[in-house]
């Protein structure tokens, strides 16, 4: 179930950006992109935890919950107001960006063993969805409040790094 939930609050992100681009042309060679690359990065990032689980085998709980909650505390602290040169960027390394955040958690989670397959499955899922939706409604949802999301996702990855220390 932790992995669903972490699939949902790492792809959040695709949803804030892509709502605020103003984008007209490029939008599905994007959503391809980032649906591949959330689905490529964690998978390297699962295999990178496991391989530093293998080094740090005592530590992996511990190096995981700080991991997780230095993202959650980078979240909070990062500013998305510049959106200027992204217009510029072209759709692989935009998606790039979005999709950096799943890798990191994934290295996390390989460390913590969890289920490999269904985060990957799941931020397929929802980073296809939540660019589709952003893509699709673009200037026309006025309840999406960048600040409260980015908060929010930033919180929750700090939960979820001070529960593997308890865990």
């Amino acid at each position: 179930m932790i992995e669903i939930i972490s699939a949902i609050v790492t792809t959040i992100d695709i949803l804030i950006v892509y709502t605020f681009l103003q984008l007209r042309r490029g939008r599905l060679m994007i959503m391809l992109w980032t649906t591949i690359l959330n689905m490529l990065l964690p998978l390297i990032g699962f295999y990178t935890g496991e391989w530093v689980m293998s080094y740090f085998t005592g530590w992996s709980h511990v190096l995981s919950g700080v991991l997780l909650s230095l993202i959650g505390l980078h979240i909070l602290l990062a500013d998305s107001e510049e959106q200027s040169i992204v217009e510029m960027i072209s759709p692989f390394f935009l998606a790039l960006i979005v999709s950096m955040d799943a890798f990191a958690v994934s290295v996390t989670f390989g460390m913590m063993q969890l289920n490999k397959w269904l985060f990957i499955m799941a931020s397929g899922f929802f980073s296809l969805v939540f660019s589709s939706i952003a893509f699709l409604s673009t200037g026309r949802l006025r309840l999406i409040n960048g600040t409260f999301i980015r908060r929010l996702t930033g919180i929750v990855f700090i939960c979820i790094g001070v529960l593997s220390f308890i865990f």
